[in-house]
């Protein structure tokens, strides 16, 4: 599953879409990647996340 700037905005709770932007950014950045797509699970290794617990809350929360 992909992840968008508008799951990290409901992740961290941030309510700035340009924040939420420049994270994904930074983590695709920081792993390499020249795409712009980013997984659930990349990022939620990059942060040290529950997979699982974060698939859950975007499942319940989109």
């Amino acid at each position: 599953m992909l992840l968008t700037a508008r799951d990290i905005q409901l992740i961290t709770g941030s309510e700035c879409s340009n924040s939420a932007y420049r994270e994904h950014l930074q983590v695709r950045d920081s792993l390499g990647k020249k795409s712009k797509r980013l997984s659930i699970k990349e990022y939620c290794e990059y942060w040290e996340l529950d997979y699982e617990e974060t698939v859950s809350f975007l499942n319940s929360n989109r």
